[in-house]
């Protein structure tokens, strides 16, 4: 049997208008909302890490967590910088203060290099969350140590401080 150029152009056709009609069934009802920009305020919150950041498992992830939920209710913006070897965290400190962040939240950092940085720039807030409760209340006004199971509601507290300050 032979197909003649009427068949094949029939074929073709009916391919095409099979297509159009699995498209439109399958087409989606309502258009997709496009992304929009989040607006935030003119303040940040800054988290330094130990050099693993903020992966599962680190002393980082918990507080960048509790950072990001503040974020989303505050509109804080917050970002983090982990620590790029020892004996560093002086100068990342530094860096953080010299990024005008409204609170510079640590985990993973000697204490007594946090309190050093604090002592160091007395306008600069910090909240250094440490390993035990044994580390005791900072030695100057501008520090706050917190441990590891009160950070989140701490972190919650002093990024709503900002926001409300802003």
């Amino acid at each position: 049997m032979k197909i003649g150029r009427l068949g094949i152009w029939l074929a073709a056709g009916a391919c095409v208008v099979v297509a159009g009609v699995v498209t439109w069934a399958f087409w989606p009802s309502s258009p997709a909302t496009a992304p929009h920009a989040r607006h935030y305020l003119n303040v940040t919150a800054c988290l330094l890490t130990d050099s693993r950041g903020i992966a599962a498992g680190t002393p980082g992830a918990p507080a960048w967590a509790a950072m990001q939920s503040a974020s989303a209710a505050t509109h804080v913006m917050v970002s983090y910088l982990p620590d790029t070897g020892a004996g560093n965290a002086p100068v990342m400190l530094n860096t953080l203060v010299e990024r005008h962040c409204g609170v510079i939240i640590t985990t993973g950092t000697a204490a007594r290099q946090v309190l050093a940085a604090a002592r160091a720039n007395p306008h600069q807030r910090f909240l250094l969350v440490a390993p035990h409760p044994a580390t005791g209340a900072a030695a100057t006004p501008n520090a706050v140590i917190v441990t590891a199971a009160d950070a989140p509601q701490r972190i919650g507290q002093a990024i709503r401080i900002l926001a409300s300050a802003a």
